[in-house]
């Protein structure tokens, strides 16, 4: 089946495989994403915790017919730029070579993807570099916070860090590693985009040749049971505190998003934000203070992020609390306008760079079922309204949406006891 929209072209193949392209008759490269059901929710999580990560960074040690040295030099003589990384549900496989290199490219791909050599001699390099990452986690304060409200906010499998734990890490065999993969790494649920000076039609039969006997379907994790919520404190000898507040938030489906990811700009997205002006400008509470919404395919979430010292931590938190109730009334005019230029000129830059471009689409189409053309992205944001930003406001971000929120904080001990929250 192909759909085709202009430049944006989009075929599923018979066994599932998606693939979407949008040609750039102004791009001289090409930049590929293709999502690989394996992310870290696919993690088994009784003593897997962690091997998404560890195969994001086996995947490049070799395919097909070549060992990790010889895959390496023939993806440089392509000039290809290559990354692996794990994120909820996917493997992400990321690239960008010259346009003339792309089926040369995307050739070597199918061998990563269908055919890695995972050598047994280089796991315990993989694994130490995962170990050494996992243990580098609590080096920045800011991050860590984060990390702990999403075990708090979000229900398993969704609320772990993808790092892994290190039991399971240590634990970890090649067998392990390979049957995992072999189970997860199927066409139905992969993904793959292409944007920039590409052709479609010899993508799609270069993948017929090489995965016509692919089979099967990739795990798709869904929610189970209910977020743990409330309120978490972690006790550390630091000079500041670190705050994250956990609010749910729109799904990309969501007929909201848009409107709603609006709203949390004009809360707290930039210099001229509410919370940004009120918590910081003029009263000088902290020196950091944001609000960010991530859409995502099972879940939307809000977060509001702050960073302040340990005796400005209650009003600040005060503060932040009395910005969400004045919101109840709802962003003005021009605050919606501001931020839906804002979102339209990021849009548009983001559509002149391939691997951004190509990673969009195929998000597009894993959350939203199809990819949209860059015309219908700009469509979007030109069709922001106020009153419906202030409808979802209304509807969305009252009361009952603040009550529910989970709340972490880092900090000394004298202050996570004074403020609340169970110390750790």
């Amino acid at each position: 089946m192909t759909q085709t929209t202009d430049l944006l072209r989009s075929t599923r193949l018979d066994n599932g495989l998606r693939v979407v392209t949008e040609r750039n008759p102004s791009q001289r490269s090409a930049s590929v994403t293709w999502l690989v059901p394996g992310g870290s929710a696919c993690d088994p999580l009784d003593r897997g915790d962690g091997w998404g990560t560890i195969l994001s960074e086996f995947l490049l040690r070799g395919a097909g017919d070549l060992d990790s040295r010889a895959f390496s030099d023939a993806l440089d003589r392509l000039g290809m730029r290559r990354s692996v990384t794990a994120d909820t549900y996917h493997q992400h496989v990321n690239a960008t070579m010259a346009g003339g290199e792309l089926i040369a490219g995307l050739d070597r791909l199918v061998d990563l993807v269908r055919r890695p050599r995972f050598p047994e001699a280089a796991l315990d390099a993989v694994r130490s570099l995962c170990l050494q990452e996992l243990a580098g986690v609590e080096d920045d304060p800011a991050s860590y916070a984060g990390i702990q409200l999403d075990e708090i906010r979000f229900p398993s499998p969704f609320n772990r860090h993808g790092l892994g734990v290190k039991e399971h890490l240590e634990a970890a065999t090649h067998a392990d590693l390979q049957a995992h993969w072999d189970e997860v790494a199927r066409p139905e649920g992969s993904i793959l985009a292409v944007a920039g000076d590409v052709d479609h039609d010899r993508v799609i039969e270069l993948l017929e040749a090489r995965c016509a006997d692919w089979h099967g379907t990739g795990p798709t994790p869904e929610p189970t049971g209910v977020a743990a919520g409330g309120e978490l404190g972690i006790e550390r000898d630091t000079s500041q505190v670190h705050v994250g507040i956990g609010l749910t938030g729109p799904v990309a489906s969501d007929p909201d998003q848009l409107a709603f990811r609006t709203a949390i700009g004009v809360l707290g997205g930039g210099s001229s934000s509410r919370l940004f002006l009120d918590v910081r400008e003029r009263r000088g509470l902290a020196y950091s203070v944001s609000a960010r919404y991530a859409e995502g395919f099972a879940l939307g979430a809000c977060t509001i992020s702050a960073g302040t010292t340990p005796e400005r931590v209650a009003e600040t938190l005060e503060r932040i609390d009395a910005v969400l109730a004045e919101f109840d009334a709802g962003p003005t005019d021009e605050e919606v306008t501001r931020i839906a230029v804002g979102l339209r000129a990021g849009g548009l830059m983001q559509q002149e760079h391939g691997p951004a471009r190509a990673r969009q689409l195929a998000l597009d189409v894993f959350r939203r079922g199809q990819a949209r053309s860059t015309a219908e992205l700009l469509a979007e944001f030109d069709g922001i309204d106020a009153d419906d930003v202030r409808r979802v406001v209304s509807t969305r971000m009252g009361p009952s949406w603040r009550a529910e929120a989970s709340r972490c904080l880092l900090g000394p001990a004298n202050v996570i006891a004074e403020v609340g929250g169970t110390g750790a």
